[in-house]
């Protein structure tokens, strides 16, 4: 067990142990923004708290669906590069939890989890390869056949530097197809990094994302069970599209909150016709994020009504939601940011309003994964049949 898990409480419950990491997030949020440096403070009460892995419970030992969207948000209103740090990982670790059969290997990981809370780290992407699904790395067996070398030139990977294990997508062999990716756990311990290109971005700064050459090696049934499409359509995408949706609205929600203070101090001093433009776009701002919050708690719900089935309406209801999020957010965020008027526009260092790091980071939204890219995989799955399920409610 880690120096920093030793003295955790035992007795809080999730809701308190979430509280208590989500203040330690927002404390240092502000200059883990202007340093551009990764939340190390967050991350350690989210290890401290037992917020990256679940409790093993029998049967169970599984975050649910909502829980990861409300932890998510919660992280999100306080700091974005935390709230994204926790969504990005709960798509890497439930991948590996929610895995139909487990090799002695994954199994020794999970078994462990609770206790050394482990943050795990997505090297999914890749420099020349349009997706994952299209990956050019592969798995070279020893001549003994214990153990699998991966040598992968990784363009974009988030907090990889600071984690404690990666889930790393590779060809099960040079002569696999690039379209049958397998999923490799990977230990920090077994991950070599050079030529690393560090993250110098407009917002998420915190992520600590970059790129470089990645060397894993590991054993052989470090492979998980399931194809990388088979966890992805299952598990990564529609977590990940929840976690990221939950916490693009919290920060939308802390802008909004910003604004709302900033309104009631305008009244009484602002133009009456500039009061009624601005109260106009807070309703504007505040109808957003109800109607966002509504939907995720509406797809999380239907995603644990599925009980870990493979769904391709799941898929692109998520992916839907993936760019609904995104466009909500940010038209949540430029309303609120129109509410305070030129004192967003200012530094957090001169305006006690500003909206500097929260119009920055909703940015990442639209950019984070290419949206044409989405709507390319979702059109896909509108050749299937469909169903409105309005019918439903006839019994």
């Amino acid at each position: 067990m880690t120096e920093e898990l030793k003295d955790a409480p035992e007795d809080l419950s999730l809701r308190e142990r979430v509280a208590a990491a989500v203040e330690t997030a927002r404390a240092h949020a502000g200059d883990v923004d202007s340093e551009g440096r990764f939340p190390a403070e967050a991350v350690a009460a989210l290890k401290r708290y037992r917020l990256l892995a679940p409790e093993p419970v029998p049967g169970e030992g599984l975050w649910t669906a909502p829980q990861i969207v409300a932890v998510a948000n919660a992280l999100g209103r306080a700091c974005a590069s935390t709230g994204m740090i926790w969504a990005m990982h709960q798509g890497q670790i439930q991948a590996v939890a929610r895995q139909p059969r487990t090799s002695p290997t994954v199994r020794k990981f999970l078994d462990s989890a609770w206790a050394e809370q482990p943050l795990v780290a997505s090297l999914m992407s890749e420099v020349g390869a349009a997706s994952p699904r299209e990956s050019r790395a592969y798995c070279r067996a020893d001549a003994d056949g214990g153990a699998l070398t991966i040598d992968k030139n990784v363009s974009v990977s988030s907090y990889l530097r600071q984690a404690d294990a990666g889930l790393v997508v590779a060809r099960r062999s040079a002569d696999d197809p690039a379209t049958d990716a397998a999923l490799v756990l990977v230990h920090r311990d077994d991950l070599t990094v050079s030529q690393w290109r560090d993250w110098q971005a407009l917002g998420m700064r915190g992520t600590a994302s970059g790129g470089g050459r990645v060397r894993a090696r590991t054993d052989r049934d470090a492979l998980l069970e399931e194809t990388f499409g088979e966890a992805s359509a299952r598990v990564i995408m529609p977590l990940s599209n929840l976690g990221w949706a939950a916490c693009w609205l919290g920060i939308a929600e802390s802008a909004f909150a910003i604004a709302q203070d900033a309104f009631r101090r305008q009244q009484g001093r602002a133009a009456p016709d500039m009061l009624t433009a601005r109260t106009m776009r807070l309703g504007r701002a505040s109808d957003a994020l109800d109607e966002l919050a509504e939907q995720i708690r509406s797809i999380a719900a239907e995603y644990d009504a599925l009980g870990g089935a493979t769904s391709d309406a799941m898929v692109r209801r998520s992916n839907a939601l993936r760019l609904t999020a995104a466009a909500r957010a940010n038209e949540s965020v430029l309303d609120s940011f129109q509410v305070i008027g030129v004192d967003a526009y200012r530094e957090p260092s001169t305006s006690k309003w500003s909206l500097s790091r929260q119009i920055r980071d909703v940015l990442s939204a639209r950019v984070m994964i290419s949206e044409d890219r989405i709507r390319l995989g979702s059109g896909g799955l509108a050749q299937l049949p469909r169903r409105s399920g309005l019918e439903d409610a006839l019994g």
